[in-house]
């Protein structure tokens, strides 16, 4: 598994985590003040998938997604990695990495 760790925030109000950080919760505003910064692992669980067959310019089709909850409930929408490995299934263990261009990315975790 990849030492490195994905950064994110959380609302001192709500408690939510998102990524990317940010300095005001997007669910609480302003009356939050400051999120908290903070780290989490680069592992999820694939809550859900899907696989765009025509994808925005610059991507090739097939394009598969997924979408991966991470510690603290935290959601990120991923791109599958170069080295995925089989197919994602929901509720499937998931590592996520960061590709060339500072993208998330997903590799089943078997």
């Amino acid at each position: 598994m990849s030492e490195q760790t994905i950064s994110s925030s959380k609302c001192k109000m709500c408690n939510r985590v998102v990524v990317p950080p940010r300095e005001t919760c997007p669910y609480c505003g302003k009356k939050a003040g400051p999120m908290e910064q903070i780290e989490l692992p680069p592992v999820g669980t694939v809550q859900s998938y899907t696989t765009l067959q025509m994808p925005p310019e610059g991507f090739k089709a097939p394009l598969p997604m997924a979408l991966v909850e991470l510690e603290q409930g935290a959601l990120i929408l991923c791109l599958t990695s170069e080295h995925a490995g089989r197919q994602v299934n929901i509720g499937d263990s998931v590592e996520i990495e960061l590709d060339t261009e500072g993208r998330f990315c997903y590799r089943v975790i078997t």
